[in-house]
């Protein structure tokens, strides 16, 4: 029997009159400029300017406003327009035509996004991307977003993640029972069947809240991002693996009328410069972990924490029922993870002769050279 515990949100659908609140607020948004077949497009961010992933978008908006003589892209970072879990509202409200943000940032308005960003023991990038581009992926995410009045397109990858931040160590899964945790999507919904209580809430707000003592725990993303944010200084201990989100997609939603106006020349502009920024976002954290990890614990004296195999077979099994259960409570989040699943059963058999094995041999003790 899964425990079911709902995820805290912040953000304006607290209140039950906010989506008139929202409505009312549309008209002092900036109004996207439109003449004689050229558009100006707001996209809002759910990430901060500064970082990796403010930046990545920054430079898909200027690159599609450098090549198209059609199209511009004016960007709104969080909290510039809307808080950063609020970028999706905005385009169904009509007040911006593109959001960025994870996927299971819409479990307000979708139950079947969230499997589109990640599953726990779930796929790794290389397989998100082969299910996206040649597995029928993105077909089969559309019609989770097509339902909430978006076009979907993948537009970046974390990569593999760790398994968050602590004050005290977790020797047991019964260290879960009463843990305030900052941890999105189904990964949260896993711990909250074990006693947790999750959290939502968008990057800039993590490490006050963990700070304050709002929360006791959070994950991010990985060592260069949670170097970025701080973390550090809130928390004593690091674990690791990211059991709950081996890899994350990060998603471009663009409102689907708007989409529909474009020409054939721009739509495939903006098909394959979001496939770019998808190469080049798990590129760039790919890159740098390594070095943000060694001075997590060189410079900041961050204490590196494994979680037990006890603890990781349980939260696999209960894995497993939870997204099952998640998933049959509607027909298109039943056919999205049925998909997703099906694509899991066959690549983890590839990538277990490939690159496990060869991960193994690697790691053997011959001498090759090092820096």
């Amino acid at each position: 029997m899964v425990k079911k515990k709902p995820m805290k949100r912040r953000g304006f659908l607290k209140a039950a009159g906010a989506s008139v609140a929202a409505a009312a607020a549309v008209s002092s948004f900036p109004t996207p400029a439109i003449s004689e077949g050229h558009k100006e497009w707001i996209a809002c961010s759910s990430f901060g300017k500064a970082g990796l992933l403010g930046k990545a978008l920054q430079r898909f908006a200027d690159f599609i406003s450098a090549q198209s003589d059609k199209l511009k892209i004016k960007v709104y970072h969080a909290g510039e327009l809307v808080p950063g879990l609020e970028s999706l509202d905005a385009v169904r409200s009509g007040a911006a035509q593109m959001a960025y943000g994870a996927p299971y940032y819409w479990t307000n308005v979708s139950n079947s996004t969230q499997f589109v960003a990640c599953m726990p023991f779930g796929l790794t990038a290389q397989e998100q991307n082969a299910w996206c581009y040649y597995g029928g992926g993105i077909e089969a995410a559309d019609k989770s977003y097509n339902e909430i009045g978006v076009k979907f397109l993948p537009m970046g990858n974390t990569g593999n993640q760790m398994g968050g931040w602590f004050n005290k160590e977790i020797k047991s899964i019964d260290d879960f029972n009463g843990l305030k945790m900052r941890m999105p999507g189904l990964g949260g919904e896993v711990i909250a069947s074990f006693g947790a209580n999750t959290i939502l809430l968008a990057g800039s707000d993590v490490l006050p809240s963990l700070a304050s003592g709002a929360i006791d725990a959070t994950e991010w993303i990985g060592p260069a991002a949670d170097l970025g944010a701080g973390l550090y200084q809130a928390a004593k201990y690091y674990y690791n693996p990211g059991w709950h989100e081996p890899a994350t997609i990060l998603d471009c939603s663009i409102d689907m009328k708007e989409w529909e106006g474009l020409d054939d020349n721009t739509r495939a502009l903006i098909t394959q410069a979001s496939k770019a920024t998808n190469l080049e976002v798990l590129s760039h954290f790919q890159a740098a972990n390594d070095g943000a990890y060694q001075k997590l614990i060189n410079d900041h004296g961050v204490q590196m924490r494994q979680m037990p195999d006890e603890v990781m077979n349980a939260l696999g099994q209960r894995a497993g029922e939870v997204c099952s259960e998640i998933a049959s409570r509607d027909a298109v989040s039943k056919e999205l993870f049925s998909h997703i699943v099906n694509f899991r059963s066959t690549v983890i058999r590839w990538t277990g002769v490939s690159e496990k094995e060869y991960l193994r041999v690697r790691n053997l003790p011959f001498s090759y050279p090092s820096a």
